[in-house]
């Protein structure tokens, strides 16, 4: 694992966890994976907490995977269903947070998450929707950018801003839910308006 992991840190774009603004994790924590850092690599909780929200909501708004399970998958795993992937996804999980601290692994999901528009990793998204650096994101951009892991070309804010500003203002109440920003943040942020790089508002 070691061996695959420490060629991806030498990636150019790569951005450590402390020089991104801290709206960007606490922004893909609170809509993906809100446990995050209270359960082990799997969470069964979660996994039925999901059903029963999309279920509640009529369609699919949360996953149950953590995100040491997304990026497990999203590194090491084809997204082939099966059980026999599953549980490869289950052993690989488990020894990445027997390897890697919590923060660790939340820096390599966002470095190595493909956010659309052929933006690989938070640097390279932040440039292409907002010609910014990770640093310099508002919790606007933030909740947009945790948007995107969800379906990266579907949500893309360039060519489907509706669907991304649906998906964003979900993000928005999500951290506001799990304490991570307060009511005028949250009131702050839905009514920015944001300026993405094709000229859009």
């Amino acid at each position: 694992m070691q061996k695959v992991i420490d060629p991806i840190r030498q990636n150019p774009d790569w951005t450590k966890l402390e020089a991104m603004s801290r709206d960007i994790p606490q922004a893909l924590i609170a809509i993906e994976d809100h446990n995050y850092y209270e359960h082990g690599a799997i969470a069964l909780e979660g996994i039925f907490r999901a059903a029963l929200v999309n279920i509640t909501a009529g369609e699919i708004v949360q996953g149950g995977s953590t995100l040491t399970q997304q990026f497990v998958k999203n590194i090491f795993l084809s997204h082939e269903q099966s059980l026999e992937r599953k549980v490869e996804e289950a052993i690989l999980s488990l020894m990445l947070e027997d390897n890697y601290t919590k923060e660790e692994i939340l820096e390599l999901y966002l470095n190595t998450t493909y956010f659309g528009a052929g933006a690989k990793g938070i640097k390279q998204a932040a440039a292409i929707y907002f010609d910014k650096a990770p640093s310099s994101l508002t919790l606007a951009e933030a909740a947009i950018i945790a948007s995107l892991p969800y379906a990266p070309s579907i949500l893309n804010p360039l060519e489907n801003p509706l669907e991304c500003k649906k998906r964003q203002l979900l993000v928005l109440h999500s951290m506001y839910k799990y304490e991570f920003i307060n009511q005028a943040q949250l009131n702050e942020a839905k009514n920015e308006i944001v300026y993405l790089t094709n000229g859009t508002t």
